[in-house]
């Protein structure tokens, strides 16, 4: 077992210290842009489907589906390609934590789905009923500000896996990869 895969063992983080530099700072942020991109990209149809709105994971949309197994199987490829370097204990922990937000944001994606269905309905009806669609987009934005909680704690979770160093080259990555 290497000391990346300990860093969890027994509830203690075997971390360094932070450095003084602002490379594990910026690499956290880095992490939480990239995973609240992803999230949006995964929670709404809107997002994924080619709807105005994020253009889905990276500009991928064909990544973004609804099947939970292939959704997992594109978490564990992104966390291979990103964590390369993290222990097996590391790479299960990511993949249950992705796998866990998932789960748990699928009901929401399920109501933005409905949400934009009834957006659009509402746009293409004879008359415009502007109160009906201010509802609409109240509901769709807290749906959206429980995506980010929830996307937030997962990030955070994530990144208490990794190593402040993994963290920087992690940032490193997505900055060439989105570059």
């Amino acid at each position: 077992m290497n000391t990346h895969d300990n860093k969890h063992a027994g509830g203690t983080a075997a971390t360094s210290a932070p450095s003084a530099s602002a490379a594990p700072r910026s690499g956290r942020r880095w992490l939480i842009a990239a995973a609240l991109a992803v999230a949006a990209a995964a929670a709404g149809s809107s997002f994924a489907s080619g709807g105005p709105g994020l253009p889905g994971h990276f500009g991928h949309r064909a990544h973004m589906s609804a099947d939970p197994a292939a959704m997992a199987a594109h978490l564990d490829k992104m966390i291979e390609q990103f964590a390369a370097d993290a222990g097996p204990y590391q790479k299960a922990r990511l993949s249950a934590i992705a796998r866990a937000a998932l789960a748990d944001l699928a009901p929401a994606h399920a109501q933005l789905r409905e949400g934009h269905a009834r957006a659009h309905a509402l746009l293409m009806a004879p008359a415009i009923d502007r109160a009906a669609l201010e509802q609409v987009r109240v509901a769709q934005m807290q749906r959206m500000d429980l995506i980010s909680r929830r996307v937030l704690a997962a990030v955070e979770d994530a990144a208490d896996v990794l190593t402040p160093e993994q963290r920087a080259r992690f940032a490193e990555q997505l900055r060439s990869h989105m570059h």
